[in-house]
């Protein structure tokens, strides 16, 4: 699982079946840099990736997403997802090791 931040929301013309009930979310995944922060710095600039959600994030929530095939686990048969939002998170606490 990864952490990342939602930046915006996909909107389809026509969606799939399988999405029905969730959405479709722009998530920017953490860098080690925002972890080491003792304040969340901005959002790192590189890739974002397209997340399925059934929990109801919006935009600048912090999101654990899962990716690859544990990313389609909550689906009863074959769905063309590659993340999937796995928690809604409120708080990090992170120490690094010394």
């Amino acid at each position: 699982m990864r952490l990342g931040t939602v930046i915006g929301r996909v909107t389809l013309t026509l969606k799939e079946p399988v999405y029905t009930g969730g959405r479709l979310l722009l998530v920017q995944p953490f860098t080690r840099a925002q972890f080491a922060s003792a304040t969340m710095p901005p959002l790192a600039k590189g890739s974002s990736l397209v997340v399925y959600d059934e929990l109801g994030a919006g935009e600048g929530c912090i999101v654990g997403f899962t990716e690859g095939a544990e990313a389609t686990q909550p689906f009863d048969g074959p769905a063309p997802v590659d993340a999937y939002v796995a928690c809604l998170v409120n708080q990090i606490n992170y120490q690094p090791p010394r």
